[in-house]
């Protein structure tokens, strides 16, 4: 099954103190990494940057290691339209998604990919999205 892995989840799976780590290594558990995972630049961005901020520069180095070592990373940077595209979603929701929500949507849609592993209750509002949690 292809599933796209948000930041909420990675960054909790990561970091021991986070609210919803707890919840991520039952994800973990259930075997969620034996699917076909898929991110996206502006995730990878985003927790390399939570993670380095939050803990140390070591485990942002490792968990980068980890995820390009485990995980296809969609480059949406050379897609024409993505940033416009994704402004259409981003307008359409009325600001209750990020951009970087909405990006996801957008990357999720280009690729075919219905499962999104997220702790963000908003994708719930999504049609064509199953978050997983």
């Amino acid at each position: 099954m292809k599933i796209f892995l948000d930041s909420s989840f990675l960054i909790a799976y990561v970091i021991e103190t986070d609210e919803n780590n707890k919840l991520a290594l039952k994800l973990e558990n259930e075997n969620i990494f034996d699917n076909e995972c898929y991110i996206n630049n502006l995730i990878l961005n985003e927790i390399v940057t939570v993670i380095g901020n939050k803990t140390s520069l070591d485990l942002a180095v490792n968990t980068y290691n980890a995820i390009k070592d485990n995980c296809n990373i969609i480059n949406d940077y050379n897609k024409p339209n993505f940033n416009d595209n994704v402004m259409k979603i981003y307008k359409k929701n009325n600001t209750k998604l990020s951009f970087t929500d909405c990006a996801i949507i957008e990357t999720m849609n280009e690729n075919n990919i219905s499962n999104l592993v997220s702790f963000d209750k908003y994708f719930d509002r999504v049609l064509g999205i199953k978050r997983i949690h």
